[in-house]
């Protein structure tokens, strides 16, 4: 949507006619200015300047929320992300200034507990395993191009059409989303459909969810770190079936379980250039522990560990793939090792802390360790080098041991001020330290320094 045509539909919304209760109409929005340091290369050689990152990111969403008549309303946000300095979000460019939310919602739609939604809205399921970003949160992309800072981005909307069951303590999501589509060309769209079960436990803060979704034409071909194109002509579909829970068995402690397999046909390629369709067969684990000290500076300690299944090696003619297809997903165990390594073909282990020394100042620590699931022991297939899966942050191709499966670890560590109750300041720092699975040429850490200010209204 043109810059021009979101102003339009801004005023339009604003110039209620007059017999329009004014005050059925919210209008919210933020403010994220911050700058971004990074060096994601670990070679120590001279085109270490190709990684290099510096630069300054705005970014800025404004909300309309309008009650109509009875059970009947509407959404819309914009957004802006551009780079300080950068002056292409003109009228005939559409790559900054987006629609981020239109969507209409209907309440008791010709049955009371049905609610229907319709239009661009957020999606988002359990933890963020399956759906909740439509590009994954590695990158964003304006029409088939990653947005320079994709994975700082905030745009999470999907277009999608969503049925809502009320039947407290349950809730039934039934969804439709056409993620993707380049034109009216069947063989060119990505779709994702599913239906999500939620109990709510009447004790303990519990949750218990069961889900199956369904996604065709996904990007596939996930043997580690190199993504293929679907062949048009044999359509790719993914299923997923899952389960979720979370509770707290104890005041101060929350723990969380979910698990996932993935069925259906996938192309991947056995050599660089030749796809073969393979019989989808993959798995997932999660699982979660936070403990809430409830003394004073409240301190909390967390642990996550993450299994995603991966391909062993793939001899042509292989019928069978195992490498988890990571979807629409949107989490991470690090920042780093978030933008460095697809979510596939990877084990983790994550130690949290976090303190409030001051009511108004938090500080957080996190410590990541990260291998493959399985061995890149074929160099047939997978090569002698490493390239970082969407290439736009790291254009050097880096040396690997292919029989190491050790990524590496990764520190994060934050600090928060609440200058006001609408006015956050924060600084995250992030230091990537690369394991056995790079060669001895690739010791050199990649980090990313980051700071700025948000408002929220």
């Amino acid at each position: 949507m043109s810059k021009r045509l979101l102003i339009m539909a801004a005023i339009l919304l604003l110039s209620v006619p007059a017999f329009a209760a004014v005050e059925n109409i919210k209008v919210s929005g933020d403010i994220n200015e911050q700058f971004v340091w990074r060096n994601l290369s670990m070679d120590g050689t001279a085109y270490d300047q190709l990684d290099s990152e510096d630069y300054l990111l705005s970014q800025v969403r404004l909300r309309f929320d309008a009650d109509l008549t009875e059970n009947v309303s509407g959404v819309v946000r914009i957004i802006d992300e551009r780079l300080w300095g950068n002056s292409n979000s003109d009228a005939s460019d559409d790559s900054y200034l987006n629609l981020d939310l239109g969507y209409i919602e209907l309440k008791e739609f010709l049955y009371q507990p049905l609610t229907v939604v319709v239009g661009r809205q957020n999606l988002r399921y359990g933890s963020g395993l399956i759906v909740g970003d439509p590009d994954t949160n590695m990158a964003t992309r304006v029409g088939n191009n990653e947005t320079p800072f994709g994975d700082l981005s905030l745009k999470k909307s999907f277009d999608a059409a969503k049925l809502v069951l009320d039947f407290s303590p349950w809730t039934i999501d039934a969804v439709y989303s056409k993620v993707n589509s380049n034109n009216t060309n069947i063989h060119n769209n990505v779709n994702l459909w599913g239906v999500n079960a939620n109990y709510q436990w009447g004790s303990h803060e519990g949750v218990t969810e069961a889900y199956y979704f369904g996604a065709q034409n996904n990007r596939n071909g996930f043997t580690y770190g190199k993504v293929f194109s679907q062949v048009p002509e044999n359509q790719a579909i993914t299923n997923v079936v899952g389960a979720r829970t979370q509770f707290n068995p104890i005041e101060k402690l929350t723990l969380g379980l979910e698990g996932a397999y993935q069925f259906g046909d996938v192309q991947e390629n056995t050599t660089y250039d030749t796809p073969e369709a393979r019989v989808l067969s993959a798995y997932a684990i999660e699982a979660m522990a936070e403990y809430r000290f409830m003394t004073k500076y409240n301190p909390v300690l967390g642990l996550t560990y993450v299994y995603l299944s991966g391909n062993d090696d793939i001899p042509n003619g292989s019928k069978y793939s195992t490498g988890w297809d990571p979807m629409f997903e949107d989490q991470s165990l690090g920042e780093l090792i978030n933008v460095l390594f697809p979510n596939s073909n990877v084990q983790g282990v994550r130690v949290s802390g976090s303190m409030m020394p001051r009511e108004d100042v938090t500080l957080g620590v996190s410590y990541t360790w990260e291998k493959l699931a399985n061995k890149l022991t074929d160099t047939a297939v997978y090569g002698t080098t490493y390239t970082p899966p969407l290439g736009y942050y790291s254009v050097n191709s880096y040396d690997i041991n292919n029989l190491e499966s050790y990524l590496g670890s990764e520190i994060d560590a934050f600090a928060t001020y609440d200058y006001t109750e609408d006015v956050q300041l924060k600084l995250t720092g992030a230091w990537f330290i690369p394991g056995d699975f790079f060669a001895d040429t690739n010791d050199a850490c990649a980090y990313s320094v980051r700071g700025g200010v948000n408002l929220n209204f």
